[in-house]
């Protein structure tokens, strides 16, 4: 037996052991091979051996001991390694990838960035199957972490069914990016019963059932989030927007303010839609022809010449007249075809021409490039694509839009509501000399301009867009401007140059234009109504951004498959048009059919430099610029799944 001052000894040298050990967190980071690492809140990676790695996931929250290991190499400096303490949290909950089967056994190979080049197939486990076979697509949900063992499992909420399934690309890009169909159980339940005991007559609210409003919009559109109305007055126009008021039956449950802002906006795929309200809100609310709804209304001025002259805000009980497609009210304009509502398009058309003539002098106007309508067929597969140009009816709409959503920003920075704000810094504040070099090089004789202003930005935006030059000025200083962003104090929008703007006119299929609503009625009295709280901006971006990246996903997948048969009846290469170009290749548009794809120059055998100046890139016997036509072929066997089309160059 040990004496005691032994064992003070051994006490001593364990606490001592322990004392030296240096403790850390962090988050794992996998590779391509089987050992990971984990990066530590001071930026440190720190090497986890294949052992350690087995028993954790990329993304995972651990707390590690650091030990030093001997250098493998002739540098004779140790290294170090990390040793797992404590799992402290994981990322990894629902994700989806695809079935695969190993001997009577089933697993899944995850389709998320992170786990994607995690080299392990997830077991499932015989109960958890859900019926999914060998390379059917599937949603799963971590049942248990390796950390204990090494050994997870996952088991399986939903089969997409294998490659070829109709509508599998929508459904199953929706899923990667973590877009929820239906709401919460509860949280449904919650609206309904707010639907039920909002009663319309008990609100007091401006009759303006009287005014002969009509929506225009597509044939397939439910959620009627708006309706117009024009009349002549003097020399110019009384113009009525009544916008759809869904907070009419919300606005004493914030909580469900946060469950929008999470939804962020209704997601339209090809042959498949995505609300972001449940339909008993949506429809109790949207303004449905001969039916009396709750609508927010902007009254606005029109002078002859287009400027707004006056305008009002109200809440009001409105009833539109009819629904009428752009099909309809474009043979009216255009045609001058009989229709019940002639004449009240008549006067809406003369009021549109002289907004956007005035927009047009005096601001900035979106340019319009032709579109692309797909058909899809019984697989909801791409059959055919039609070139399209945007017609009147549309435009007419647009600009009512835009009227009425500048004249709801200056009237909530009148009355200092924080917006939100819809923000555009132009030129980045940190490429303002870039720009004034830009111009230096290829407008020498144009007089100094200064671009943080907003008569400064719209000259530099008419003069590129009007300059003789060969080159796309217009479009290669893309490159220095600022994102769009959300803002709670007024501040310019420089792509439309104005002084404050907000979205206020789709809050059926919009977070933030709902949100607006909840300021603008809490400004016009109700004080009842609880403003969304400045946290909503980054639960709109975030769903935001999860809308962009599964219809990219979704189309680009159609789009695959509609070039995949394209090659299968021989047609492998197109024309098309260099519409976005950067250091390792460019995309490209084709001219025919409006695809969107990628040209990987990395892969070339022939080394290119880019030039920033001329959005270019060059070789010694080749050169692509911004705006170039090019011929290219398109590569069949190498698109993964919701990646662009692949293409290669074979003239220029």
């Amino acid at each position: 037996m040990l004496d005691k001052n032994a064992l003070s000894q051994l006490q001593g040298l364990k606490e001592k052991i322990e004392a030296d050990k240096e403790y850390a967190e962090g988050t794992v980071k996998a590779t391509r091979s089987r050992f990971g690492f984990v990066v530590l809140d001071d930026m440190r990676e720190i090497f986890l051996p294949p052992d350690e790695m087995q028993r954790v996931l990329p993304g995972d929250r651990v707390a590690i001991i650091i030990k030093p290991v001997p250098a493998k190499d002739k540098s004779g400096k140790s290294q170090s390694a990390g040793e797992l303490e404590k799992l402290i949290a994981t990322s990894t909950d629902t994700f989806v990838g695809e079935v695969v089967q190993k001997g009577k056994a089933f697993f899944v190979a995850p389709d998320v960035p992170d786990l994607m080049h995690f080299t392990r197939w997830l077991f499932i486990a015989p109960n958890a199957r859900l019926g999914a076979k060998a390379g059917d697509l599937v949603q799963c949900q971590l049942q248990r972490h390796p950390f204990s063992d090494g050994k997870p499992s996952v088991k399986v909420l939903r089969s997409f069914g294998p490659i070829g399934t109709p509508g599998l690309e929508n459904e199953y890009c929706a899923a990667r990016a973590g877009i929820v169909k239906p709401l919460p159980k509860e949280q449904f339940k919650q609206i309904e019963s707010l639907v039920k005991d909002t009663q319309l007559d008990k609100m007091s609210r401006e009759d303006l059932r009287h005014l002969t409003l009509v929506s225009i919009d597509s044939a397939s559109t439910h959620d009627i989030d708006d309706a117009l109305f024009a009349e002549p007055s003097g020399d110019g126009w009384n113009l009525v927007v009544a916008i759809a008021d869904p907070t009419a039956f919300t606005q004493q449950s914030p909580d469900l303010t946060m469950l929008i802002a999470a939804r962020g906006t209704s997601h339209y795929f090809h042959g498949m839609a995505v609300p972001m309200l449940p339909e008993c809100l949506s429809q109790s609310a949207a303004l449905q022809p001969l039916q009396d709804r709750s609508a927010l209304v902007c009254k606005l001025a029109i002078s002859s010449e287009g400027d707004i002259s006056d305008s009002s805000l109200s809440l009001a009980i409105v009833q539109s007249k009819a629904k009428l497609t752009y099909t309809e009210v474009e043979d009216v304009l255009a045609n001058g075809s009989e229709h019940a509502f002639a004449e009240s398009l008549k006067h809406l058309n003369d009021c549109y021409t002289a907004l956007r003539a005035w927009r047009q002098s005096h601001e900035l106007v979106i340019e319009h490039r032709p579109e692309h309508r797909w058909t899809l067929d019984e697989s909801k597969q791409i059959a055919s694509i039609e070139r399209v140009e945007k017609k009147t009816s549309q435009l007419l709409v647009e600009e009512c839009m835009v009227a009425a959503n500048r004249q709801i920003a200056a009237a909530l920075a009148a009355a200092g509501r924080p917006g939100p704000f819809m923000a555009h810094a132009g030129i980045r504040r940190d490429r303002v000399e870039e720009a004034n070099e830009f111009l230096a090089r290829f407008l020498p004789e144009q007089d100094p301009i200064d671009v943080t202003t907003l008569d400064g930005y719209r000259t530099l935006i008419n003069t590129l867009t009007a300059s003789s030059q060969d080159k796309p000025l217009r479009s290669m200083i893309n490159r220095l401007m600022a994102r769009a962003s959300f803002s709670v104090k007024p501040a310019p929008h420089m792509g439309m140059a104005l002084s404050a703007y907000t979205n206020a006119t789709s809050p059926l299929r919009k977070a933030l234009d709902y949100c607006v609503h909840l300021q603008l009625k809490s400004m016009l009295g109700e004080t009842d109504v609880e403003p969304a709280p400045a946290t909503v901006f980054d639960l709109i971006n975030q769903a935001s951004a999860c809308n962009r990246q599964a219809v990219n996903a979704s189309n680009n997948w159609l789009s695959c498959n509609f070039l995949n048969k394209k090659a299968a009846e021989g047609a492998l290469e197109f024309d098309g048009e260099i519409v976005h170009i950067n250091t390792s290749g460019f995309t490209v548009k084709l001219n025919e059919l409006g695809l969107e794809g990628v040209v990987d120059l990395r892969k070339d055998n022939e080394k290119f430099s880019f030039d920033k100046w001329e959005m270019a890139l060059a070789s010694r016997s080749r050169r692509f610029q911004l705006r170039d036509s090019v011929r290219v072929r398109y590569l069949a066997n190498e698109n993964p799944r919701g990646e662009a089309p692949a293409f290669q160059v074979t003239s220029s």
